[in-house]
């Protein structure tokens, strides 16, 4: 990804960069959820010193949360680069998790912390993700027990197209939103065997928004 450095203006004073890329993605998620106020992380050092990701919130909804990233998608300056019309890596990262909190209303970290890991992971391979990609953690996609996550048979994640967050146009290019969907190793081996799309469309069978449920 093409990252532009902050150029100071005829005064020698930096120029803070724009945040429409940001507010383009606070528009999307307001679109589905209105004035409520997100659980929001900011990750250190952020974006402008090798963090892939600047932060990312969590949305409540019925009983569980829905996260989303800020910082794969081009959400500060107005110049990355030719990126063929995609702002930055062109997509942030989501992930539906049931609840599994003992205290009410806080979103659970471990999410937080294992979008932050694959971000700089992808980041600094470089793997540009997208919807056909599955990635096989070699241990509970909580991140047991180093985050504080609960154990769970859940061991590969599959990226799936966000069934509501859907692809925006923002001033720095196009963002497309991937969700995190948590297997188990057995789906993992079918989905070896016979077609990954087979085995998602069975799921969004029982539940069409892929909530990951650790429990």
């Amino acid at each position: 990804m093409f990252r532009r450095q902050r150029d100071p203006d005829p005064t020698g004073d930096v120029v803070e960069p724009s945040t429409r890329g940001w507010d383009a993605v606070d528009a999307a998620c307001r679109g589905l959820y209105g004035d409520q106020v997100p659980k929001h992380v900011g990750y250190f050092p952020g974006r402008d010193f090798g963090s892939a990701l600047q932060g990312c919130s969590a949305y409540r909804v019925d009983d569980y949360w829905h996260y989303v990233t800020y910082g794969l998608s081009n959400i500060f300056d107005d110049d990355e680069g030719d990126n063929e019309g995609l702002s930055g890596w062109g997509y942030e990262l989501t992930w539906r998790v049931r609840d599994d909190s003992a205290e009410p209303g806080a979103a659970p970290a471990w999410p937080f912390t294992i979008l932050q890991r694959i971000a700089q992971w992808a980041s600094e391979k470089p793997l540009l993700l997208d919807p056909h990609v599955r990635l096989p953690l070699g241990g509970p996609v909580t991140g047991h027990p180093d985050t504080g996550g609960p154990d769970t048979p859940l061991t590969v994640i599959a990226l799936v197209e966000d069934p509501t967050l859907r692809r925006i146009s923002t001033p720095n290019g196009l963002v497309q939103f991937l969700q995190f969907v948590a297997v188990t190793e057995h789906d993992w081996k079918v989905m070896q065997d016979t077609d990954t799309q087979q085995v998602l469309d069975g799921m969004r069978a029982v539940d069409g928004l892929l909530i990951t449920n650790v429990g």
